[in-house]
């Protein structure tokens, strides 16, 4: 089996964005393990890696999720006041990679003609390759907007700056440079149209393995829509994206909720969403709806030096996103029938059969007063007396069948309605397309639209952030380009609390911790990985250097000044 999936033993490895083993076939002798790992294997491995490690509990909750306030912790509240565990920035920095790695592998095993016969064998040969150099693109960019300029591979280019993953090869560089951000957007764009171009869309791509694509028509329209989406982003910077922008639309984007790409997790306990796992598995309750989220779609005043462009009209994917915080229960005391306001319990407890839980998603929805979001980057001596008063996430958030979204039709539609000068066609498209994924019943769909104001840059980025909803990593690239939605706490501000704190406390301040007290907003980036001060340290400061510093307020070239 590929060496890459023994992550422990290559972790040095893949810090640097390399392999030690070029052969996909190379494999122990071992006999209860195959000789021969088809690409579809790889891709299914390499896609599934990407999603668990990306959003899971710690490197999405922990840092992603609360950063762009779709949620706030119960317990760690440093980690929602910017200062991240450094343990876990080094292993999302390399889980990125072995899946990228992987997508690098299946490319360079389509293209060598030794394999010709074996890759007619798993599937469409220009498929394939086309769903790796797609998957390069996707895996690659994660990195890219995460930390800014990064050791980059590219398959189409031989530019003497891309120089990731290369150990084991001819040439090999085990210290690569890392590439400056515009060139590796102008190549990511490169790379989209080029594969675009070459999928057969009648055909499928694997044999078996393929749980994101399946069909070559599928791929296509993700691939240009990946192309939207990174040309949007540069525009502004990069004048040759709106080439790109012409040629995805005109060739083909998502035009249907059935177009969305998502991964798909197991209904147990084995292979279960990342979410689930940790909730469930691993038996973790540390994760609340933020409360300037829950506010933002019950149509209230978020904080006080911004409106919410929605006021007093609340959004019915509410009830599809945050669960009540509790039901209203016949039970039983001094041997008599009562009713009662029982909390919705976290996990089911066969013993509270009766009361409904997040775990078991059978509660009622309830009037939007039931649910309330936990507050956002509170003192640690504050969680106590919030925690128990706030909302969960919503039943469906914790399925173990969740299905966690590469890139979603809505999101295509709002980037639509943003190239075309704010239209107003697609902004209610991407608003519809949101509501039809969350199952909301259309009748209140139409309803709440009607009551929408008009497609602006403020109106359609905020219901974009929305429609993003637990894909924290985009919506944060999003925010650091437009800085919408305002309803955002930033550091400084303060919001009322939910209950009386320890001390009778009403309100409180945003306030970063120590090591990040010199941020005034959201963290533009986050600083390069520990462990590359003792892989590549020269190349990772000439890196630093070149953008301004390895600081968590040093801006990527696109965003907002």
């Amino acid at each position: 089996m590929k060496k890459y999936i023994y992550k422990m033993s290559f972790i040095a490895c893949l810090l640097v964005f390399v392999s030690c083993d070029k052969d996909l076939e190379s494999i122990n002798e071992d006999p209860n393990k195959p000789k021969e790992v088809i690409t579809g294997g790889i891709f299914n491995n390499a896609n599934k890696e990407l999603m668990t490690n990306t959003r899971g509990g710690f490197p999405s909750g922990r840092m992603a999720l609360p950063w762009v306030q779709y949620s706030a912790q119960r317990n760690y509240t440093e980690e929602d006041r910017y200062q991240f565990r450094t343990g876990v920035n080094n292993s999302l920095y390399a889980d990125i990679y072995f899946s990228a790695k992987a997508y690098k592998d299946i490319a360079d095993f389509v293209s060598n003609p030794e394999n010709a016969e074996k890759v007619k064998n798993y599937g469409n040969p220009a498929n394939q390759l086309a769903a790796a150099r797609v998957m390069l693109v996707y895996s690659q960019l994660q990195a890219l907007e995460i930390y800014g300029d990064v050791p980059y591979y590219s398959y189409g280019s031989d530019d003497p700056d891309f120089q990731g993953m290369t150990l084991g090869e001819k040439g090999e560089i085990s210290t690569p440079k890392f590439a400056p951000q515009e060139k590796i957007y102008k190549d990511m764009l490169k790379e989209l149209k080029e594969a675009s171009e070459s999928i057969e869309v009648g055909n499928i791509l694997f044999n078996s393995g393929d749980h994101l694509f399946k069909s070559g028509l599928k791929l296509k329209k993700f691939a240009n829509s990946l192309m939207l989406k990174i040309g949007n982003r540069v525009k502004a910077v990069i004048p040759e994206a709106k080439e790109y922008i012409d040629f995805a639309i005109a060739d083909g984007v998502m035009e249907s909720n059935d177009d969305t790409v998502g991964q798909i997790f197991q209904n147990d306990k084995v292979n279960p969403a990342p979410f689930y796992f940790a909730a469930f598995v691993d038996n973790r309750n540390d994760f609340q709806p933020a409360i300037t989220f829950v506010e933002l779609l019950k149509g209230e005043k978020t904080k006080a030096t911004a409106d919410n462009p929605f006021a007093n009209t609340v959004d019915p994917r509410l009830f599809r996103m945050v669960a009540p915080k509790t039901q209203l229960l016949t039970v039983m005391e001094d041997g008599k029938e009562v009713e009662k306001e029982v909390g919705v319990r976290f996990s089911y407890m066969a013993e509270q059969s009766h009361v409904p839980s997040i775990e078991m998603n059978n509660y009622v929805d309830r009037d939007p007063s039931f649910y309330i979001g936990m507050p956002i980057g509170i003192p640690g001596k504050f969680t106590g007396s919030q925690a128990k008063h706030s909302s969960h996430f919503s039943g469906t958030i914790y399925r173990a069948d969740y299905i966690e979204i590469l890139m979603e039709y809505s999101e295509v539609e709002f980037i639509l309605s943003e190239v075309k000068g704010w239209d107003q066609a697609h902004y209610v498209n991407g608003v519809k397309a949101s509501m039809e994924k969350w199952k909301v019943d259309p009748a209140l769909a139409d309803e709440y639209i009607s009551k929408l104001p008009a497609a602006t840059e403020e109106s359609v980025i905020t219901q974009k952030y929305i429609a993003l909803y637990m894909q924290p990593y985009e919506a944060w690239a999003e925010y650091r380009r437009t800085k919408f939605p305002r309803t955002l706490l930033l550091p400084g501000e303060s919001h009322k609390l939910i209950a009386d704190g320890p001390d009778g406390e009403k309100e409180y301040v945003f306030k970063p911790m120590e090591s990040v007290d010199y941020l005034t907003d959201v963290p533009e980036r986050i600083t390069y990985p520990g462990d590359m001060e003792l892989i590549n340290k020269a190349n990772k400061d000439a890196a630093a250097a070149r953008m301004g510093g390895d600081r968590m307020d040093t801006k990527l070239i696109w965003a907002k000044k």
